[in-house]
């Protein structure tokens, strides 16, 4: 399995770019974050429910790949496969007791994302595991300020499997929406 990792910064910004590396870390990916369209931000900010932001995965030179979104926070999910232009509606689920889990078609394939007790994100395609997602300990990354990183780690059969489940998780399970 190939394996990726990622940090991100206690705070991000709306220009924030959050570089993924591959194992020689080189970037092979950027999660870009990106804010919901003029409606939904006000209905986010009266509800307070749902994702605040969407999220882009981006190659390393910047061109997008993956981009989630949602009509609503919290309603109607989809994510835009931006090198076929293929949009398909993300579908949650309930798992467990209050875990929820996210499947869609693309493709031609079932993809079944979803968490464990330990946060740990599984990408399945067609019942197959093709990428796992964890959360390693916060680093302190200076001796003189309080700056911590969480550190992302993925570990994928594909590369495109691994953007995929980096933006699935970044986007779903990162923040607790």
């Amino acid at each position: 399995m190939e394996q990726f990792t990622y940090q991100v910064p206690e705070k991000v910004h709306i220009t924030t770019i959050i570089p993924i590396l591959n194992e020689k870390k080189e970037v092979a990916f950027e999660i870009r974050k990106q804010q919901h369209k003029f409606l939904a931000r006000i209905v986010h900010n009266t509800l307070r429910s749902g994702i605040p932001y969407s999220y882009k995965l981006a190659n390393g030179y910047g061109k997008p790949l993956y981009t989630i979104d949602c009509a609503f926070p919290g309603i109607k999910y989809k994510l835009t496969d931006n090198l076929s232009s293929q949009t398909v509606s993300i579908v949650s689920q309930r798992v467990q007791l209050i875990e929820k889990a996210y499947q869609f078609r693309l493709d031609s394939h079932d993809y079944f994302f979803e968490k464990d007790y330990t946060g740990a994100g599984y990408l399945k395609c067609d019942n197959d595991l093709v990428a796992t997602v964890s959360m390693s300990l916060k680093l302190n990354t200076s001796l003189f300020k309080n700056s911590e990183l969480d550190t992302i780690l993925i570990k994928s059969t594909t590369q495109k499997f691994a953007g995929l489940a980096a933006v699935l998780y970044h986007t779903f399970y990162y923040y607790g929406a």
